[in-house]
């Protein structure tokens, strides 16, 4: 029987799917077929269909007794983990470019640009019809301090990567260091220091919370 939340899963998988076939589908055409505009497409699609019926049934997409701030963190992973990855490809095609651009017009991958917007919009809606539909179960002292770790959590690990650079920095030759201090480099990697972070913080917090469940 297709209960709310498994087809929610569904939607939800779909899309990680299409995200994955739209950020490393193969540049030429598999049976006429243009992967990485299709997956663009379907991801864009499946994304719309997951939000609309999260916000149709916000109340039985989840199981019962899962607080406001443990469904926010596995919608989070999901959408973090996502972002993860498309910031990566970006990075990796903004590696390919030379000479490194100089204005952000000129950055590769527009279209990872748009998809990165729309896992962040889908993020916020997300959020905010999650906490609509909380309705009894929204959160506790328990909840609190489950947030609290994993905020700690990525705090270090954001903290760890810093401390790291630092190292690099001081340890690597100028002549390997050019293409990381490019002013436009230089700034995605702080963004992507703050991704990181987003992304373990979320990791902790719904690994917190299945372990309390054994």
């Amino acid at each position: 029987m297709w209960t709310a939340g498994r087809l929610w899963r569904v939607l939800m998988a779909v899309a990680a799917i299409a995200a994955l076939a739209a950020l490393f589908g193969p540049a030429d055409r598999w049976l006429g077929v243009d992967i990485g505009a299709t997956g663009a497409s379907v991801f864009v699609l499946a994304m719309a269909a997951a939000i609309t019926w999260l916000a149709t049934k916000p109340g039985e997409v989840f199981p019962e007794d899962w607080s406001l701030s443990e469904r926010r963190g596995w919608v989070g992973l999901l959408v973090t983990a996502l972002i993860l990855l498309t910031f990566g490809k970006f990075l990796w095609l903004l590696s390919h470019v030379d000479p490194v651009p100089e204005r952000i017009g000129e950055l590769p991958g527009r279209n990872l640009i748009s998809l990165l917007v729309v896992l962040g919009i889908a993020w916020g809606v997300c959020a905010r019809v999650l906490a609509r539909g909380a309705g009894p179960v929204g959160e506790d002292e328990r909840d609190l301090r489950m947030r609290y770790g994993a905020d700690q959590a990525g705090d270090l690990a954001l903290a760890l990567a810093v401390v790291n650079g630092v190292v690099l920095l001081v340890v690597m030759p100028r002549e390997l260091l050019a293409w990381w201090l490019e002013p436009l480099v230089l700034a995605n990697l702080l963004v992507g220091l703050l991704i990181f972070r987003n992304f373990v913080e979320h990791v902790v917090l719904v690994a917190r919370y299945a372990l309390a469940r054994r």
